[in-house]
């Protein structure tokens, strides 16, 4: 690692911008078996750096995707995000994620993209917004990926694309991290086992508040090598197997925070080979939100059931869109007996696709009346 790097990752940590994550025991903890174990090394990196993906170089770019302008390229305006676009190169793009939205209503699915303006919450103000991970199924060749590397860690990001209180604060960030080991046996765990509350790592997480009804999120899941230090750090910390065990939970940070978190996880990561990876992406919670941006970037978000498919995925599953349904988590063959098992179901399923299946609610802010006497 070089020496400007080590500079910028020292001059962020003894700024204070990983107290929120110190302020955890599962956070302190993490801290201090990294640490540990690049004192030993003398490298930020201790342990094999094997992956397909450059994760240093991603979540270095993660940052610049959220980071406001700074102060040397002029003026600062609060609130406002930089213009300047992340590299797309950092980026694994075979997994960057598609969405797709599931109505129970009529049991079809669709692009999330498809969803109008009208179907969104008719609200002027500010949103809550909620996320639960309800499954997760890895293809043949992405469990046996899984099995070799014996790790996965699974990274929820929710900013808000403006402050509550734009002239005194910069918008705010929630990050929840859990991993992964596989049980006694050496694979996978059940599919049963694969949910993940963000709340267990941090209350916070249970309502994340969107100023405007807008905000942008990311959903990266990644394995790494069973022999570096950064998988005996977590697993030191998560002392938990054959489960998503949440590791840190870093409530309301500031984007600059943000930024430094992203930084250094990077580069103890260094490289990781991502099932799931996505920047930032700009999401609209109400009709108001999305009419205002006067943009045509950004998705449409209604309250209900997604499924996050890596692109390389995406040609297999569209010609059975109207094929599948989604039970409990997973997609089946729709019209599948009720009296089977679902993870057997789903497990057959074809095409046999990796995917995350989440649900996502939004929560209209109404202003309290004033009580008058």
């Amino acid at each position: 690692m070089s020496d400007s790097r080590r500079d910028f990752l020292q001059s962020i940590l003894m700024g204070g911008a990983f107290a929120p994550m110190m302020g955890t025991a599962s956070g302190g903890r993490m801290f201090e078996r990294l640490l540990a174990a690049a004192a030993q090394s003398n490298n930020l990196a201790a342990g094999p750096a094997q992956g397909a993906h450059d994760s240093q170089k991603f979540w270095d770019n993660f940052g610049v995707a959220v980071n406001p302008p700074s102060v040397a390229a002029g003026d600062r305006t609060r609130g406002l995000f930089s213009h300047k676009k992340p590299d797309a190169g950092a980026a694994a793009l075979g997994r960057q994620i598609d969405f797709f939205h599931y109505n129970p209503a009529d049991g079809s699915m669709r692009f999330a993209t498809s969803i109008d303006t009208k179907e969104m919450l008719d609200h002027s103000g500010d949103v809550t917004a909620s996320l639960q991970v309800n499954g997760l199924r890895m293809a043949a060749e992405d469990r046996a990926q899984f099995n070799q590397l014996q790790s996965a860690q699974l990274r929820l990001d929710v900013v808000q694309e403006r402050s509550l209180m734009q002239t005194v604060l910069d918008p705010m960030a929630w990050t929840s991290l859990a991993t992964l080991f596989p049980g006694s046996s050496g694979q996978l765990p059940p599919m049963q086992n694969l949910s993940f509350d963000p709340g267990a790592a941090s209350a916070k997480m249970k309502q994340v508040l969107l100023p405007g009804g807008s905000g942008q999120w990311a959903v990266n899941l990644s394995m790494a090598h069973k022999e570096s230090a950064f998988c005996s750090a977590l697993k030191t910390v998560s002392g938990s197997i054959g489960k998503f065990a949440p590791i840190v939970g870093l409530p309301q940070i500031g984007v600059e925070a943000l930024q430094g978190f992203s930084s250094l996880y990077g580069a103890f990561e260094q490289r990781t080979t991502f099932l799931l990876n996505s920047f930032p992406q700009l999401a609209f919670a109400t009709q108001q939100a999305r009419v205002a941006a006067q943009s045509q970037q950004g998705l449409n978000l209604v309250s209900g059931d997604y499924i996050l498919v890596p692109h390389v995925y995406t040609d297999q599953l569209t010609p059975h869109l109207d094929q599948v349904e989604l039970r409990q988590g997973y997609l089946v063959p729709k019209g599948a007996p009720s009296n089977s098992s679902v993870i057997d179901q789903a497990l057959g399923l074809k095409p046999d696709i990796t995917y995350l299946s989440a649900t996502i609610g939004f929560t209209p802010i109404k202003p309290q009346p004033l009580n008058v006497s």
